[in-house]
């Protein structure tokens, strides 16, 4: 191939890139601007709906500790209570 011929390639590529990255760029600037614009009359239906989520997530929370502190703190208890003991008792069998 010429260079000519490679001059002409890089220059089309290059219009292809610049016409790709507009492409791609013109969603990620059209969408967030029409979502906040209609964001507004979303709200008023979507409040009542939120708060119900937000009901239930915090219900989940609670269930989520009461879990935690009935099943899983005394395996980590006895756990953490056998560790220590072995790493004490092991240090006194080393100090005589």
């Amino acid at each position: 191939m010429s260079v000519d011929g490679l001059t002409v390639a890089r220059d089309l590529s290059l219009i292809l890139l610049v016409v790709e990255a507009v492409v791609v760029a013109v969603p990620l600037v059209v969408v967030p601007f029409y979502a906040i614009r209609y964001m507004r009359r979303l709200k008023t239906p979507i409040k009542p709906r939120l708060r119900q989520v937000r009901g239930g997530v915090e219900q989940a929370e609670r269930l989520s500790k009461l879990v935690s502190a009935v099943a899983v703190q005394p395996v980590f208890w006895t756990w953490a209570a056998t560790v220590g003991l072995r790493r004490g008792l092991s240090y006194l069998a080393k100090r005589r």
